[in-house]
């Protein structure tokens, strides 16, 4: 059996005197993508937070190519391999095109920088044609194409996207589970944080469904059928839902 690359085990985490996450202990394959589910407020953005460093654990163990990572700051879980890319897009809107992809490299070595900008923007072509334009000043797809390449230009291991899609136009978001599954064909592991929840199972090979902070339901993302996301998610009456994760998710 090949080793997991990323192996949560009973993770919990806390905000203040209030808990979010109980337990939770998920596995990741390599090469694999994992989606994770869940209503508004079940833990998922707290989950992707605190497997990327970004909110130090209250307890459990967080294992990342075999080496533990928990409660170890972002910047050295990024350097590792393990991208994050947060709802809102993840971009600096202040910066052009050019120097956030410069940002994304910035702590690379100097002779692989540049051939790593070429290939984002070979990656997301319309990047290539606005390269002085202000980041925050691209449509919200074009935002969300630059923080898929920015991703990209490090070649990570494993990349946590959560709710790429948030606020994107159906074709835009069709675009963007593109780029990720291309990313997966090029060996790189995908745990996805998605409100379009039948797109995201169509892409992934297994499933979690968080439930008020607990593993509710886990398996291979084929067996996610309809009674189990009627059961966690509501779905009977609306085939497909937008569940979107909150700020404090």
């Amino acid at each position: 059996m090949t080793a997991p690359l990323l192996d949560v085990a009973g993770l919990d985490v806390r905000y203040g005197p209030s808990q979010a996450l109980f337990g939770v202990s998920v596995a990741v394959e390599p090469g694999s993508v994992l989606a994770v589910l869940g209503v508004n407020g079940a833990g998922k953005s707290t989950f992707a937070r605190a497997v990327s460093g970004l909110v130090a654990p209250a307890a459990g163990r967080i294992t990342f190519d075999g080496q533990d990572i928990t409660g170890l700051p972002a910047h050295r879980i990024r350097r590792l391999g393990l991208t994050y890319i947060p709802e809102g897009r993840g971009i600096f809107p202040g910066l052009s095109v050019t120097d956030n992809l410069r940002m994304a490299v910035a702590q690379e070595p100097r002779n692989v920088r540049a051939a790593a900008i070429d290939r984002a923007i070979e990656q997301f072509p319309i990047l290539g044609n606005r390269p002085a334009q202000r980041a925050g000043s691209l449509s919200g797809g074009e935002q969300q194409m630059l923080a898929l390449a920015r991703a990209f230009a490090v070649s990570p291991k494993l990349i946590i996207a959560d709710e790429l899609s948030l606020g994107l136009a159906p074709a835009v978001t069709e675009s963007v589970f593109q780029s990720l599954d291309e990313a997966r064909r090029s060996g790189i592991t995908v745990v996805l944080s998605e409100q379009f929840v039948h797109r995201a199972l169509a892409m992934a090979d297994s499933c979690v469904i968080l439930t008020r902070g607990r593993v509710g339901w886990a398996g291979p993302a084929t067996d996610a059928g309809r009674e189990v996301l009627d059961r966690y998610l509501g779905e009977a009456e609306h085939p497909r839902p937008t569940v979107a994760a909150g700020a404090g998710d």
